[in-house]
């Protein structure tokens, strides 16, 4: 029952999806929580930085690890080395990453364009687990010549658990608007748990992709940018209860927290290196939020990103008393 009766998943989103994010997004209301999609070759080769990125903490529970490449025997491998050495809740095979560098390698959205491969891999994955293997891809490689159906196909004879799918081409990148019609014929077609993925920005839309496309759960990526109540939003939504837009000075609040928190398990210099991107996308509308972008993007410290949020926080009371 893992994939089904509605759960709000975060995606894995390379760069964004650390366990500090990840943490926060439970906090607010996701169900379950993705890593940062995973070199099976970096596994193989003993790389501290690629294992570390499977790595997670209790509270995260249920999560879910994501490998990419091209390799059978080393993405069941390496599965079966992630389980081993982190035991996460189920493992995913990224055959969606449109990204040119992903692509090159034959990984992420390339696989749409071999299902031979494709099949063996998830059928490889499987065999080297006890636990879920689900499939994330798009629609296909080409705008409307879509290959979704019968790769969920494949990936449910192979023995996947689920297909999350996003149904846009990798061509498509992700521009335009995507094809949600393409989630409903994925889940006419297979037995196995669908989950729906693209365009969920608000509450509402997140209402429509169930109702459009009897999708069982849905994943949400980049409307989790700077975010993180969007999960809780939409369970109230779903619950048939009025949700609350978030108030500007929570939102710095919860900001300075991850900020903090970050700080805390990676320190400045990564903080510095990292955090820039979460703060410009919590303040992202806010008066003032062009002037609070430069403070934070010209900071070189933690003092000084900590200065940045400080300087808006004081500039919202000043307005709420005038």
């Amino acid at each position: 029952m893992l994939f089904k009766n509605n759960k709000v998943i975060l995606a894995p989103m390379a760069g964004i999806t650390d366990p500090v994010f990840r943490c926060l997004c439970k906090e607010y209301g996701a169900d379950i929580v993705v890593s940062e999609m995973v070199s099976a070759d970096g596994i193989l080769y003993g790389s501290k930085a690629t294992i570390a990125l499977a790595e997670f903490q209790e509270q995260e529970r249920p999560i879910g690890v994501q490998l990419f490449g091209s390799d059978p025997d080393h993405l069941a491998r390496a599965a079966a080395f992630i389980q081993r050495n982190s035991n996460p809740d189920f493992i995913d095979l990224n055959s969606g990453c449109p990204v040119p560098k992903v692509v090159k390698k034959n990984g992420g959205s390339a696989l749409l364009q071999n299902a031979k491969l494709f099949e063996k891999i998830v059928s490889a994955m499987v065999k080297s687990v006890s636990i879920p293997v689900t499939v994330k891809i798009r629609s296909g490689w080409h705008k409307f010549n879509w290959v979704d159906v019968e790769f969920a196909q494949m990936a449910e004879a192979a023995g996947a658990s689920a297909v999350i799918v996003h149904p846009r081409s990798q061509t498509m990148g992700f521009s335009g608007h995507s094809y949600w019609e393409r989630i409903y014929e994925v889940k006419k077609s297979v037995g196995i748990p669908v989950i729906g993925n693209g365009d969920v920005l608000f509450p509402g839309d997140a209402l429509r992709m169930f109702d459009e496309t009897g999708c069982d759960s849905i994943m949400i990526g980049r409307s989790a940018y700077g975010n993180p109540w969007i999960f809780g939003q939409i369970k109230d939504a779903l619950n048939g209860i009025a949700y609350r837009d978030i108030p500007p000075l929570i939102k710095l609040e919860t900001a300075l927290k991850h900020l903090l928190e970050f700080a805390r398990q990676y320190g400045e210099r990564s903080t510095v290196r990292e955090m820039k991107k979460h703060l410009a996308w919590y303040i992202k509308g806010m008066t003032g939020a062009s002037a609070g972008r430069d403070l934070i993007f010209r900071s070189q410290t933690m003092e000084e990103l900590t200065g940045a949020l400080s300087t808006l926080m004081d500039s919202l009371k000043r307005e709420s008393i005038c």
